[in-house]
């Protein structure tokens, strides 16, 4: 399986859900300082999901990278407030999103640098 189908596929689980959770569950929009962040990266990766190659990469990569400091923030927040299950939910999903976009940073430069030579 190639790393974009890869970012395609872990764009879609925690972005779905997290845009469904705002948009139909008042009581997590009450006060969620996330809300607008959550709801843009969520966005921006269900989107580039189905986008064509050229055009997702970057948005995956841009997204990812828009995700992973949400949700580090989300997570530093959990543990000042004692939630030490979810920031850890939240610092593996952080890191999983990290690794993808700089995935998706090395095998771009590697292709532009094979076109180069």
């Amino acid at each position: 399986m190639s790393l974009i189908v890869i970012a395609r596929i872990a764009a879609i689980p925690v972005s779905v859900w997290l845009i469904a959770a705002l948009t139909f569950n008042a009581e997590y929009r009450t006060d969620n300082i996330f809300a607008v962040p959550d709801f843009a990266f969520s966005l921006v990766l269900v989107v580039a999901a189905f986008l064509p190659r050229r055009i997702a990469e970057p948005a995956l990569t841009a997204g990812f990278f828009f995700g992973s400091g949400v949700i580090t923030i989300a997570a530093l927040e959990r543990l000042d407030h004692g939630q030490s299950g979810q920031a850890v939910l939240n610092l593996v999903i952080a890191a999983v999103y990290s690794a993808l976009a700089l995935l998706l940073v090395t095998a771009r430069s590697g292709r532009a640098t094979s076109r180069l030579a």
